[in-house]
């Protein structure tokens, strides 16, 4: 195993984290919601801790959060 020494963020033209949430060739256009990358079994495992905690353990992750292009 190796130590992460460097870690590189870009940005796009309006400032946005563009990669991989918002990828041009499949027709993005700002202000467009982007898309959720994935959800893996340790995001879930958390986010149901947080909803319990919150008093919410019915809340759930979306299932229905947009589109590339959909707008805010």
């Amino acid at each position: 195993a190796g130590t992460i020494v460097d870690i590189e963020v870009g940005l796009g033209p309006a400032g946005e984290m563009r990669y991989p949430s918002y990828p041009q060739s499949q027709g993005w256009v700002f202000p467009g919601v982007g898309e959720f990358i994935c959800y893996d079994k340790y995001l879930e495992a958390d986010f149901k801790a947080a909803a319990a905690k919150a008093g919410h353990p019915e809340w759930e992750l979306p299932d229905d959060a947009g589109e590339y292009n959909d707008t805010p």
